[in-house]
């Protein structure tokens, strides 16, 4: 299921990618996709075309975040959630270490 988003992340140049199963920690959706970025404006070109490219692949966007302002972008899927750190911002939140108990697959 999440493996054309991760197509789409791969295309959009982002590192780092990990995807979490959280079927059983929410009922709200299925897999949570934490990646990284460099800069600000390479974030949001990325956010930007995973947003258009899912949109093409027939996936629901419920909810988007995207800003020049910001260091987290965010985009939900229904089914699947991406959040899209820049820098060290993964570092501050960690997510990666709250979802740590979750079943766990790294893209390189």
């Amino acid at each position: 299921m999440y493996n054309r988003v991760i197509k789409i992340l791969n295309k959009a140049v982002v590192k780092n990618i990990r995807v979490y199963d959280m079927k059983k920690l929410t009922p709200f959706y299925d897999y949570s996709i934490i990646c990284s970025v460099n800069t600000a404006r390479q974030g949001m070109a990325a956010i930007n075309y995973l947003k258009k490219e899912a949109e093409n692949l027939g996936y629901h966007v419920r909810s988007f975040s995207s800003s020049n302002e910001t260091n987290w972008f965010l985009i939900d899927l229904d089914e699947i959630v991406v959040h899209l750190f820049v820098g060290e911002e993964r570092y501050r939140y960690n997510l990666d270490g709250m979802y740590g108990d979750c079943p766990i697959k790294v893209v390189e």
